[in-house]
């Protein structure tokens, strides 16, 4: 640990999202944490057992607190997401001398939308904190917009371990035995399609209404060429709306299903696919706050094709580590893919481009150092 770089004083992180629970706020907080700690002394407050405990942990994360808070010489204190905004509030209400600080992601500002209450029982506190990071330029925007004042708000995108995914020896030109799909997916499913020579499109994330999957699967698909074939990992809202549009469509021997995967196979799907889609739809009251998953792909020289929306615009830089796409313009779509199809050397070399770009601004090296910086800036206050 470098001297040069650690703090003055501990930080301390209150999280209720962490593993072993599965999930992108889970991840977001465990290597946030784990990089500055590997930094920094930190002290962290996390909940282990998922949403169903929430109402125990936030009692006792606020008394676990105050002991730590009484006891120990700690200034900052970094909250995972706008839930805890009242509880970071009544600590320092407590303690005047703590700068808070919090993270905050794409729905913690679409709940208002839903539910207006949100705004009186959370936003008003999020209002109040000393700092506030938005994991996007478009979550900054929200964050402006609902009165969080401008000065507070620094940008901070989402970040991945850069070789955490990626796996040379499952590589895009010698992943095509049937052998290796025959362990990683269902029978169900290899019993109906060899891959071998076919074009894999993948999508890889939660099955939520405005990630747009029954709207590809209606709108794209059929344009393609039936060598490409769709692959669904995830579980969501959407899985049965998928599943009928599929039947509906005709598409049973071109669209997977896969379920919720495995870290294995995520791992496998990630090295294995030609590209990677994010077709993401405009929803009142859902959006996409960064798009975790297309830096994953980036990583693994997995091209993404997403929706030029939202957070999905700071996590692929269009032409450089992926290709954006008009939201709902299955013309362009089915286009930019055929062209990605006819054209395997062009999407080889986009693909090193986009782990090149991912190293240089998405790698928790750069990421937590960004978050240090700001820490910094707030202890010497």
């Amino acid at each position: 640990m470098s001297k040069q770089n650690r703090l003055e004083r501990p930080i301390l992180f209150i999280t209720r999202t962490y593993p072993p629970t599965v999930g992108g706020l889970e991840m977001l907080s465990y290597n946030l944490t784990t990089t500055i700690a590997s930094i920094t002394p930190s002290l962290i407050i996390k909940n282990l057992y998922g949403k169903k405990t929430l109402p125990f942990f936030i009692p006792w994360a606020f008394f676990k607190a105050i002991l730590i808070l009484l006891f120990k010489d700690v200034k900052i204190v970094h909250l995972s997401d706008g839930v805890l905004a009242p509880v970071g509030y009544a600590l320092k209400l407590l303690f005047p001398r703590i700068k808070l600080t919090i993270t905050i992601h794409g729905l913690d500002l679409t709940y208002v939308e839903n539910l207006p209450l949100y705004y009186y029982t959370n936003i008003v506190f999020i209002k109040r904190m000393d700092l506030v990071i938005a994991v996007s330029n478009e979550t900054r925007k929200k964050c402006v917009e609902y009165g969080v004042a401008a000065h507070k708000v620094k940008v901070i995108l989402n970040g991945t371990h850069i070789d955490q995914y990626f796996d040379k020896k499952i590589g895009r030109k010698d992943r095509r035995t049937e052998e290796a799909w025959q362990e990683i997916l269902p029978s169900t499913i290899t019993k109906k399609e060899k891959f071998k020579d076919k074009f894999l499109i993948l999508y890889l994330g939660r099955l939520a209404i405005h990630k747009g999957v029954p709207w590809f699967v209606k709108n794209v698909m059929p344009s393609l060429p039936d060598r490409a074939i769709f692959l669904i990992a995830g579980m969501g809202s959407e899985y049965e709306k998928i599943k009928k549009t599929i039947a509906k469509n005709k598409l049973q021997e071109r669209v997977f299903l896969l379920g919720a995967v495995s870290e294995e196979i995520k791992k496998f799907l990630l090295n294995a696919a030609d590209i990677l889609v994010m077709p993401n739809i405009m929803v009142p009251g859902s959006r996409e706050g960064f798009g975790i998953t297309a830096i994953e792909a980036e990583s693994c020289e997995l091209v993404p094709v997403v929706s030029s929306i939202q957070g999905l615009k700071d996590a692929v830089k269009d032409k450089q580590s992926g290709l954006h796409v008009p939201a709902e313009d299955k013309q362009k779509y089915a286009e930019i893919i055929k062209r990605l199809i006819d054209s395997p050397d062009y999407r080889i070399k986009l693909g090193r481009n986009a782990r090149r770009y991912a190293r240089e601004n998405f790698d928790w090296a750069v990421i937590g150092q960004k978050y240090l910086e700001e820490f910094r800036k707030l202890e010497s206050n």
